[in-house]
């Protein structure tokens, strides 16, 4: 049996044989062979919808109505561009809580930094309005971003869970000043804990909702793996990615490019970045969010829960 899986271009102890790194793209698919009789797609998708609401009734349009196309057909335009989610952030959007300071810019500040442990603004838009998340459990105070009708925070979560049989986190090299630059990575049991009370790692539709909003064009590649043009430059940090193609992080997502954990190793710092969706069709494999230095698209896979990737949490309890 075949199984398509994202591991963010290393190679994990499943395969039987090497698997050559590709120079355009260190963030790959690659074929496993396995003996498991356990059935898995060969990409990720989400059943076909028309028409998304949410609570406060702003209609999305699904990827219905953006632009798809085979790799065949392909043909690049300057003038297509993901929509804005300016229409969508209000002011009225964000309502004061416990949680959740008042929109401020980046570089404002509604906690207290020789109070609290603040994580790095270094990446984010400084013309974008940001909340702010207070982590009552250590005290680390986040920016939050409304788009797509969530909020959202716009930085990596950095909360150390406690280890156990099953999860497990870890700063990058084992270096703590690389946990305040990029945030821990988790495996999937552990990106479980990582969000505090009142958010939740976002499942995989809760991605998608994300992704199309800013998508100008859908490609599938020859894994029929879809991928989200556009989303790979207006959602990524202008910092951290080396020798990367230009990103806008015109909506200030600010996605950076913190690398992976895999078995005894870390991998591709500064070239690619992962996120864990709260979605896992199979006892084994979870989805997560593909970011890489190289491409302008974003792709949704599988990949096995025991690598160690990033997590952005949502507001709100989990569907």
């Amino acid at each position: 049996m075949i199984i398509f899986l994202f591991i963010g271009g290393g190679c994990s102890d499943d395969v039987a044989t090497a698997h050559e790194e590709s120079s355009s793209s260190e963030s790959s698919a690659i074929i496993i062979l396995t003996s498991s009789s356990e059935a898995l797609p060969l990409s990720y998708s989400r059943p076909p919808k028309t028409v998304f609401y949410f609570s406060n009734k702003v209609e999305i349009k699904s990827s219905s109505s953006v632009k798809k196309v085979s790799s065949s057909s392909r043909v690049k335009s300057s003038s297509s561009k993901p929509k804005s989610s300016s229409s969508i952030a209000s002011s009225s959007a964000i309502a004061s809580s416990s949680s959740i300071g008042p929109r401020s810019s980046a570089d404002l500040r509604f906690y207290d930094c020789s109070e609290y442990d603040c994580v790095t603004t270094e990446y984010l838009n400084p013309t974008v309005s940001y909340g702010e998340l207070l982590d009552k459990r250590d005290n680390q105070v986040y920016r939050t971003l409304v788009i797509s009708n969530h909020v959202w925070t716009a930085q990596n979560m950095n909360f150390e869970t406690e280890d156990d049989s099953l999860a497990k986190s870890w700063c990058y090299d084992d270096k703590p000043e690389n946990c305040k630059q990029f945030g821990r990575l988790y495996n999937w049991d552990a990106a479980q804990k990582a969000c505090p009370e009142g958010w939740h790692l976002p499942t995989a539709d809760e991605w998608f909702e994300l992704i199309e909003n800013h998508t100008c064009e859908i490609e599938e590649d020859e894994d029929n793996a879809d991928m989200y043009h556009c989303a790979g430059i207006s959602l990524k940090a202008l910092q951290s990615w080396e020798d990367a193609i230009p990103n806008t992080n015109e909506h200030g997502f600010s996605v950076i490019a913190a690398g992976i954990a895999v078995p005894d190793e870390f991998k591709y710092i500064g070239k690619v970045s992962d996120f864990w969706t709260a979605t896992a069709p199979y006892e084994k494999y979870a989805g997560i969010v593909t970011f890489d230095r190289t491409e302008d698209f974003v792709t949704i896979v599988l990949t096995d829960k025991k690598y160690g990737l990033s997590v952005r949490c949502i507001k709100g309890r989990a569907k």
